[in-house]
């Protein structure tokens, strides 16, 4: 029977994105419902940062913050439906891994749209001035729609994690806490991503912040 170890799966980084991008949403939708554009956008803005940090921590960050450790193959889906979701995977799993390739893309097209939306009223995303009025008027359509997605994709997500950690009484929720899970023993303690280039990565994400903000 193989033995099992405890490992630092997820690095500060990751979990520091996690966290602050589940408050950044949450403010988001709050902010949206309420009609606080003021914050809104600044939340956008700094969900613009967060997205751009976490795309390029997955080609510098630690071992399994990597796009690259994503488990995106088919066989590797087919495989772990076969094996009734019991693979052992340290960090995303098949279905896990193509969790985090569609929240991305419906986060990225969110916010994108969102800098070149408007509420037809008085609100205009900052970037609405380099695109016409009927481009404007069709990526506020699409930001309307992905939200539902958005929030269909948050929830299979949630779900998910729920099913995990109550079922297959896996250490989810802790790992994206603490960093460390509960690993075969076979799987050695994986590095984790340089600091230079997570202070570049937070220095260019700022800059990008603060150009938007300056353009409001």
């Amino acid at each position: 029977m193989d033995n099992k170890r405890i490992i630092r799966v997820w690095d500060l980084p990751t979990r520091l994105f996690h966290w602050l991008l589940v408050l950044c949403f949450a403010g988001l939708w709050y902010t949206g419902k309420d009609g606080d554009m003021e914050r809104h956008f600044i939340l956008g803005f700094t969900m613009v940062g967060l997205i751009l940090f976490r795309i390029g921590w997955g080609f510098a960050g630690g071992h399994f913050s990597r796009f690259k450790a994503l488990q995106l193959s088919p066989s590797h889906v087919l495989g772990y439906l076969r094996k009734g979701l019991n693979t052992d995977y340290p960090g995303h799993n098949p279905l896990g891994s193509w969790a985090v390739v569609a929240l991305l893309t419906s986060l990225s097209v969110q916010v994108g749209t969102g800098l070149f939306a408007n509420d037809s009223i008085l609100t205009e995303g900052p970037l609405v001035r380099f695109v016409s009025g009927s481009t404007s008027d069709w990526l506020t359509t699409v930001h309307s729609f992905n939200f539902d997605i958005l929030l269909g994709l948050i929830g299979l997500h949630i779900a998910a994690v729920l099913f995990h950690s109550l079922i297959k009484r896996e250490d989810l929720i802790q790992g994206m806490i603490t960093g460390k899970r509960k690993v075969s023993s076979r799987y050695p303690q994986p590095d984790s991503g340089p600091w230079e280039i997570f202070t570049t990565l937070i220095l260019f994400a700022t800059m990008v912040i603060s150009w938007l903000t300056d353009l409001i």
